[in-house]
């Protein structure tokens, strides 16, 4: 009987297989996340309204809001990733700040 060598994962590959898999589940929580406030089509729209200068003032603050938060989110998920939490617990996310929820609400 011969043992095929190179199917044989070390410890650090697991480890590395594991790593990888929380990250992509981390990833996609914060993308389900994002979209669960704004689909794509409606971030789209809502973009371009902002880039024509459409949207009112509050909607303006409102829009900038969301977008810190968008890159707060972003800035998240891999540290949720990394320090083992799981990546669908409430609490460790950044909150949606105030009027996001109103703006997205036209869109």
């Amino acid at each position: 009987m011969n043992i095929d060598f190179s199917l044989v994962r070390t410890s650090q590959a697991i480890t590395a297989a594991e790593r990888e898999d929380r990250h992509e589940q981390a990833r996609i929580a914060c993308k389900m996340r994002i979209t669960a406030v704004l689909s794509p089509t409606a971030q789209l729209n809502l973009a371009a309204d902002a880039a024509a200068g459409v949207l009112s003032t509050a909607d303006t603050e409102a829009y900038k809001a969301w977008r810190v938060w968008v890159e707060e989110m972003r800035a998240t998920w891999p540290r949720l990733a990394d320090s083992g939490f799981a990546a669908d617990a409430e609490g460790l996310w950044p909150v949606l700040p105030k009027g996001v929820s109103d703006l997205a609400q036209k869109y």
